[in-house]
């Protein structure tokens, strides 16, 4: 479940900029409307690089645990979702195809992964969400919608058991609807995960490799790219 919370919830970003400002009251908006909306402006980035920082909020513990990582999208389908600090795991997914990586003992071990049927539907999910289609968003969700200083989207999972683990998903857009600034997803406990972007770019050329499922490119040679560090 943690690996289905992390998919789901930071691949939702499509362009990414940091929170910055606190929300503001807010006013009920047209859900179509705003997805029409994302999807014209997003469909502009046929690549992004981001970097992110992950607080998972626990009332058992007075500090949230923080790790930092990258998501690199290259369209229509390839995704890459890596976390850097302070473990290392890489997640690729292209299609209906998925790969998983651990860090152990100074080397990349390629994991067997135990529900592929569950991860081939959330596959199919960030796909059509990369693609900005409303449709795949609605099928599971009970979606409504507020605008203020951001426009966030709230989305309440319509399965019962789905709603279990996670009572609701806030996808937090920048005014213009041109950025995702955040996802936080709710638990029904009261802990709660939030994932920030920053640093992102957009229309890169990712370097061959970097969503390779055998043997993915290194991260550090892949930022050296982006940036143009020679």
């Amino acid at each position: 479940m943690k690996l289905f919370t992390v998919l789901f919830s930071g691949l939702l970003a499509l362009t990414a900029v940091a929170a910055t400002n606190e929300i503001a009251p807010s006013a009920p908006a047209d859900v179509r409307t705003i997805m029409q909306e994302f999807q014209k402006k997003s469909a502009t980035a046929q690549s992004v690089y981001m970097e992110f920082v992950q607080e998972r909020v626990l009332k058992l513990f007075a500090e949230p645990l923080k790790t930092e990582g990258v998501m690199l999208i290259a369209r229509p389908d390839k995704i890459r979702w890596e976390t850097t600090a302070p473990y290392q795991t890489i997640m690729l997914g292209e299609k209906k195809n998925v790969a998983q990586f651990e860090f152990n003992d100074g080397k990349w071990e390629k994991l067997k992964l135990g529900f592929p049927q569950a991860l081939e539907r959330v596959m199919q999910q960030m796909t059509a969400m990369n693609q900005g289609k409303m449709d795949a968003m609605t099928a599971d969700f009970n979606i409504t919608a507020t605008t203020g200083s951001e426009t966030v989207l709230t989305m309440t999972p319509k399965n019962e058991t789905v709603r279990g683990v996670m009572a609701s998903l806030e996808i937090h857009l920048s005014p213009d609807f041109s950025a995702t600034r955040e996802v936080v997803m709710n638990e029904p406990n009261g802990d709660l995960t939030r994932i920030t972007f920053h640093a992102e770019k957009y229309n890169v050329e990712f370097p061959a490799g970097t969503f390779d499922q055998n043997k993915p490119l290194p991260v550090a040679e892949i930022k050296a790219a982006v940036n143009h560090v020679p």
